[in-house]
This record gives C-alpha cells, sequence and structure tokens, in this order.
C-alpha cells in the first residue's frame, strides 16, 4: 500500500465540480443504476396519503359528519311534502309493483307447467282434453246464428273495454 500523493490520486466523483467543459471530458462516468423493476400491475402505481385537515370555524362545535347529515335530513324533511310525493309516485311505484307481481306468476306458471311436462303422458292428456272442449265448444255454442251473434258481440264489447272506448 504506496501512499499517494495528493497530485497523483484521483479525485472521487464527490470531488468533482463541473466548472467547465474540460473537467467534465476528464471525469469519470458515473456507474448508471439499475433500472426500477416494473410494477406489474398498473393499477397499484402509487398510494397517496391525505393528511387530516385541522376543523375549520367554531372548535367548540362538537359532532361532525352525523350532525350534518341529520341537520340536511331534517332540512329536507321540513321542505317537502310526503303526501304530495306519494300523490306525484302513486301510479309509477303501483305500476311497478304490477309489473314485478305478473313477472313472478308467470315464472311460477312456468314452474308449474315445467313440472307438469316431467309427468309422463301429462301434456298429451291435456292436448287431448283441450282438443275435446274446442270441439264440444264449436258444437254447442257456434252451431246457431243467434248464439254465434251473442258470441260475437261479448267479444266485441270486450275488445272495446280492453282499448278503453265505451260500448254505445
Amino acid at each position: 500500500m504506496a501512499s499517494e500523493t495528493p497530485s497523483e490520486a484521483k479525485p472521487s466523483q464527490a470531488d468533482i465540480t463541473v466548472l467547465g467543459q474540460e473537467e467534465v471530458q476528464n471525469a469519470t462516468p458515473a456507474p448508471v443504476p439499475a433500472p426500477a423493476p416494473e410494477l406489474t400491475s398498473p393499477s397499484i402505481a402509487e398510494r397517496v396519503s391525505v393528511p387530516a385537515t385541522p376543523p375549520s370555524g367554531d372548535t367548540s362545535e362538537e359532532g361532525g359528519e352525523w350532525d350534518l347529515l341529520s341537520t340536511k335530513v331534517r332540512q329536507w324533511w321540513g321542505e317537502h311534502d310526503l303526501a304530495d310525493q306519494w300523490q306525484r309516485l302513486r301510479r309509477p311505484l303501483l305500476l311497478t309493483a304490477a309489473l314485478i307481481a305478473f313477472i313472478l306468476a308467470l315464472r311460477i306458471y312456468g314452474g308449474v307447467l315445467d313440472a307438469i311436462a316431467t309427468i309422463p303422458l301429462a301434456p298429451r292428456l291435456f292436448e287431448l282434453v283441450g282438443v275435446i272442449y274446442a270441439t264440444w265448444f264449436a258444437a254447442t255454442r257456434l252451431v246457431r246464428s243467434e248464439e254465434r251473434r251473442k258470441i260475437s258481440s261479448g267479444l266485441g264489447d270486450l275488445w272495446s273495454s280492453v282499448r278503453g272506448k265505451s260500448s254505445s
């Protein structure tokens, strides 16, 4: 270990100050740091921390978010008339409830029909009963013109009531 004189020793990277182009050219290159590994998920790019803020206004007032919420609810309750809102929303709510009940009834009816369809010969028997009833109805009620007019007028009245027109 030979001692080196200050003139012969290489200057360290911390000792080099950039004063001009000559010193930069004579300086040894600094080691390049290894690139940081990329994150596997771009959704976890960085974490953000938000410091707590001191309360603004009067510091003697206790409560916070719950008091703010309850104040807003009381204010809304005082400004709005619930009976008036019920009158405005009654028809859409009843229509929605009727639609849900209709869909539920269809699902139950479909389940019952699926259960019947699993019974051997049941669908064929129901078809036979339907054909026999249609034949009986046509033979007893559609042969005479008087009966046909009654049925035709009854269907016309039903159709006009469905459409919403009076039968006059």
